[in-house]
């Protein structure tokens, strides 16, 4: 009996990993369908709300993405080793970056409207696509799986790790823009230089940890409506942040704040309870694997079809912001799939340019 228990803890324990790709996929699309318009508008414009409202809701997808890598690279159980990480899955994503981040300079730079310069080429090319970004920081964060592994095995100092990360990588940067006093405390966190919990490496710790350790509904609950509290701090931060430069500001957008952390962890802790509880079967599995397997793929390929429905003059700007963002985001999500899908399929090296 025991063993069986195990085994269905193992499934919605991979069930719901898929089903967050999924939900998190969405969310990026989406996310990069509504903020295009959002940037070349100013707060003083009626769609200009909505779409930050869009865009408060979704800022969990990246860092539920890293949890999601957190959980399965520091897990005891995963067989990672030194040749896995630099022998295969960094070459991966530095050869997906190479690949797409080439694909899109010579789209940008030669195709419709580019300026054909050589060294802009070269330029963004070593820079990468707006959302190419997220393959280095992955990258990044294997550099130091070895180390975050060895944090990992003790809890207490995982757990201590996450517990400096917190004020340190999270709130305090949020507390630097606040007058003279916000100045001032840039200037101690500047001769601190608490480098160690800065950066991405406490979603890959969070992630691991919140797929491990026991949550009571109790727990459940309240995480629920800390992210729930941080959705509307998201978006009330960046309304009032924004009306007051009188240009949008990201400052509560980033990914590394504690209103955006609460988000994910609240996402990520309701799909392990929804797992928990729960098994998908039949085509409905099937469907989210499938979505899940290709998530991948459609984050590195929507900016072309955005960029498509673009030239052809169908942006969200084309009708009320409810209804084009949804219907937008569904038109760059399905043929960035089959995309994903046919690259797939190619010979030898498919697998290894689509996911």
């Amino acid at each position: 009996m025991g063993r069986a228990v195990e085994q269905r803890r193992a499934v919605s324990r991979v069930q719901y990993f898929d089903l967050l790709r999924v939900v998190a996929i969405i969310a990026v699309v989406m996310l990069h369908v509504s903020i295009t318009e959002w940037h070349e508008l100013t707060p003083d414009n009626p769609r200009w709300d909505d779409l930050a409202v869009f865009g408060s809701m979704l800022r969990y997808c990246v860092p539920v993405f890293l949890m999601i890598s957190g959980a399965l690279f520091l897990n005891p159980e995963r067989d990672v080793t030194w040749n896995s990480l630099f022998r295969k899955s960094i070459p991966r994503l530095l050869l997906l970056y190479a690949f797409w981040s080439l694909l899109y300079a010579v789209l940008v730079v030669y195709g419709p409207g580019g300026s054909r310069d050589p060294a802009e080429f070269v330029t963004r090319f070593v820079t990468g696509h707006f959302h190419l970004w997220f393959l280095l920081a992955l990258a990044g964060l294997y550099l130091v799986v070895p180390i975050l592994r060895l944090i990992a095995r003790d809890r207490r100092v995982a757990w201590y790790f996450v517990a400096l990360a917190i004020p340190f990588a999270f709130v305090f940067p949020l507390l630097t823009r606040i007058p003279v006093a916000g100045e001032l405390l840039a200037e101690v966190l500047g001769t601190i230089k608490l480098e160690l919990v800065l950066g991405y490496s406490a979603y890959f710790l969070l992630g691991y940890l919140l797929s491990t350790c026991r949550l009571s509904r109790r727990a459940v609950i309240w995480l629920s409506i800390a992210g729930l509290a941080g959705l509307v701090a998201t978006a009330v931060g960046t309304v009032l942040v924004s009306h007051a430069q009188e240009e949008s500001d990201e400052l509560f957008y980033r990914y590394l704040t504690i209103n955006v952390a609460a988000v994910a962890v609240a996402v990520f802790v309701l799909a392990r309870a929804w797992g928990e509880r729960f098994t998908l079967t039949g085509r409905s599995l099937g469907v989210v694997m499938f979505l899940g397997a290709n998530s991948l793929g459609v984050y590195l390929i929507h900016p072309f079809f955005q960029w498509l429905y673009k030239q052809l003059g169908f942006e969200t700007d084309t009708g009320p912001v409810w209804l084009t963002v949804p219907v937008l985001t569904v038109l760059v999500m399905v043929p960035s799939l089959l995309v994903t899908v046919l690259i797939r399929r190619i010979p030898r090296v498919g697998k290894y340019l689509g996911s």
